[in-house]
């Protein structure tokens, strides 16, 4: 499959005030901080058509919670992604074929991946406020957002590898790991200043 890179889009704000509207009221009992991350959130980045939305919580122990909340709005539960990063709990808001509907889990061991004939709108990030990996996704965007040459560099990088053949988008987050990772760490320690 290739992965679609677009150029940036001025709606893409609207179409996350939208969605952060929908969880905050279906989540709105566990007080979530709804940010927009990811590329569709930094103005004038090319990007894949997907809003990136990160949803910070109190504890661990409501990570869980989400999961009756967001399927019932329509998001695909993906379980299968827990066993790598146990922090996060992830949902996708899928395209799916005319006739046919989006699955409520995708459980450990589903071959199940988005991208390819069933592409995500919308991808959910659920973690816990302040720990790290919350952090970092809020470090790049406002990195990428003040830093215009790094969001051009990254650009270029994602403009490549789309004219490459992937299996999945697993496999093409993994072909930009070393650049997101880079200018992650670069982004934590201008954060932190």
């Amino acid at each position: 499959m290739k992965v679609v890179i677009v150029p940036y889009d001025p709606l893409w704000p609207d179409a996350f005030r939208e969605h952060q509207r929908a969880i905050e009221n279906s989540l709105g009992h566990l007080f979530p901080v709804v940010d927009h991350i990811g590329s569709t959130s930094v103005p004038g980045l090319a990007a894949k058509p997907v809003i990136d939305i990160l949803v910070g919580l109190a504890a661990d122990e409501l990570l869980d919670k989400t999961v009756e909340p967001l399927t019932r709005c329509g998001f695909t539960y993906f379980r299968k992604y827990e066993p790598g990063m146990p922090y996060r709990r992830f949902f996708a808001l899928l395209s799916m074929p005319p006739g046919e509907t989006a699955p409520p889990l995708v459980d450990i061991g589903d071959p199940f991946v988005t991208g390819g004939p069933i592409p995500s709108l919308v991808n959910i990030h659920v973690m816990v406020r302040h720990t790290y990996h919350w952090k970092r996704h809020l470090a790049l965007r406002d990195f990428l957002r003040s830093h215009p040459e790094v969001a051009e560099a990254y650009a270029a990088v994602k403009i490549g590898l789309s004219a490459r053949e992937f299996g999945d988008t697993n496999e093409y987050n993994a072909a930009k790991d070393a650049f997101v990772k880079s200018a992650e760490q670069r982004a934590l320690a201008w954060w932190k200043g």
